[in-house]
C-alpha cells in the first residue's frame, strides 16, 4: 500500500486522481483510521490554513497513525509552489518515520512550474511576477526557493537530478521538464521520505504502473458550485458569467439562499461566490461553510464542485463527509469522488490556482 500525506484537500484529491490514472484502487480520507484495503490512501490534512503551531500538531497525529498502517512507502504532497509550513512539517515526517533524508521536488512542470539555478519560475517567468504575489495567506514575493522557504539563515543544500545527493536532512531537486522528474524517480535513495508536487509522484507511479484513463461520463444534474478561490483569471470567469444572466449567488447578499435553492430547481446550476472583503480567509472559510451547508442538507445536489482547497476541507468537514473514492480525473488536480456517506453525490474539488477543464468548466 501507498501512503500519501497531504496538506490539503485538493492536493489530496489530485494525487488521488494520479492513482486511478494508474489503474490503483485509492481513497481519500480526512483521518488516518485503522486499515485499508485501498492500494492507495491519500490523508487529506488541513494543514496549509493553520498556523504554524497546529500545522504541526496536525502532521504529528496523522504521522503517527499512517506509521501503523505500515505502508510500503509514504510520499508527502506540498503545495508546488511552497506556500504553508513545508520545512516544518517535513521534519516531523522524518522524526516520527525515523528517516535520515527527505527529497523535495516541488517543480511541476506539466503546469509550467519550473526551478532552475535555486530560483522558482511559471511559465518561464519569476514565480513573484504571477498571481501567487498576492495569495492572502502565503504571499511570494521572491523567487529565491530560500526565500519561498524560510531557510536563508541556514540554506538548504539543491541539487540537480544529475548531481549527488547529500545522506541526511532536507534536499530540493531541481526540475525543468518532465523527463527530469523521471530521472528523479529513478534515483530514489532507500529509507528516503519523498515529497513534493503532484508531478514527482506521477514519475514515480510511472515507473511502476501502467496508465489506464478511464471513460469519463457527463455531469448529472443539478449542479452546485462553489468558489473560495482569489486567484484573478477564475473571478473573472464568475464576472462573465454575472454579466451574460448566469446563475451567480453572492453569499450573504439579500435573498441568497432562496437564490441558491430556486437555481439548482429552475436552471439545474448555481455558482456561489463571495465579493473580495478584507476579513481573515480562515473566518471567512468558517462562515462559508457554517452558513452553507443546511443549504447542502436541504437541496441535495447530484454533483458539488468546489474551487479551493481549504474551502472544499472546511465545507466536507463541517458536512460530515470523512471518507471519498475518486472515479474521475476531468484533468491533473480536478478529480471527481464519490462520498460513501452521501449516496447519489459527487463532490469534484480543484485547486484554486489551477485552469477549469472545459468538461465542468462553469
Amino acid at each position: 500500500m501507498i501512503a500519501v500525506i497531504a496538506d490539503d484537500l485538493t492536493g489530496a484529491a489530485e494525487l488521488g486522481g494520479i492513482g486511478i490514472r494508474h489503474g490503483l484502487k485509492t481513497e481519500i480520507r480526512l483521518t488516518v483510521g485503522d486499515s485499508t484495503e485501498a492500494d492507495l490512501l491519500v490523508i487529506a490534512a488541513d494543514s496549509r490554513s493553520k498556523d504554524e503551531a497546529a500545522a504541526i500538531e496536525e502532521m504529528t497525529r496523522i504521522t503517527r497513525d499512517l506509521r501503523r498502517l505500515k505502508a510500503d512507502f509514504i510520499y508527502k504532497k506540498t503545495d508546488s509552489v511552497l506556500r504553508g509550513h513545508v520545512i516544518a512539517e517535513l521534519k516531523v515526517h522524518l522524526q516520527i518515520l525515523d528517516c535520515p533524508l527527505a527529497l523535495l521536488i516541488p517543480a511541476n512542470p506539466s503546469l509550467g512550474r519550473t526551478i532552475r539555478d535555486g530560483h522558482y519560475y511559471l511559465n518561464g517567468e519569476p514565480i513573484h511576477h504571477s498571481s501567487f504575489s498576492i495569495d492572502p495567506e502565503f504571499p511570494i514575493h521572491d523567487s529565491d526557493l530560500q526565500s519561498m522557504l524560510h531557510t536563508k539563515a541556514r540554506p538548504l543544500p539543491i541539487r540537480k537530478p544529475t548531481e549527488q545527493l547529500p545522506v541526511r536532512g532536507i534536499v530540493i531537486g531541481e526540475a525543468q521538464s518532465e523527463d527530469e522528474l523521471h530521472q528523479w524517480a529513478k534515483k530514489i535513495p532507500p529509507k528516503a521520505l519523498l515529497a513534493g508536487a503532484a508531478g514527482f509522484f506521477s514519475s514515480i507511479l510511472d515507473l511502476r504502473y501502467p496508465i489506464n484513463r478511464p471513460d469519463i461520463p457527463p455531469l448529472k444534474n443539478p449542479v452546485l458550485y462553489i468558489s473560495g478561490s482569489t486567484f484573478e483569471p477564475n473571478r473573472n470567469l464568475i464576472r462573465e458569467q454575472a454579466a451574460n444572466g448566469g446563475p451567480v449567488i453572492w453569499l450573504w447578499s439579500p435573498g441568497w439562499q432562496d437564490s441558491i435553492l430556486t437555481n439548482l430547481r429552475d436552471r439545474r446550476k448555481a455558482i456561489v461566490t463571495m465579493q473580495p472583503s478584507g476579513d481573515p480567509a480562515l473566518e471567512l472559510r468558517t462562515r462559508m461553510a457554517n452558513d452553507l451547508s443546511p443549504i447542502l442538507s436541504q437541496a441535495k445536489p447530484a454533483e458539488l464542485i468546489i474551487e479551493g482547497g481549504s474551502t472544499a476541507y472546511a465545507i466536507l468537514q463541517q458536512m460530515g463527509w470523512r471518507q471519498f473514492i475518486p472515479e474521475q480525473e476531468f484533468a491533473q488536480g480536478v478529480v471527481r469522488m464519490s462520498v460513501p456517506d452521501a449516496p447519489g453525490l459527487h463532490v469534484t474539488v480543484k485547486p484554486g490556482s489551477y485552469a477549469w477543464p472545459p468538461l465542468i468548466r462553469y
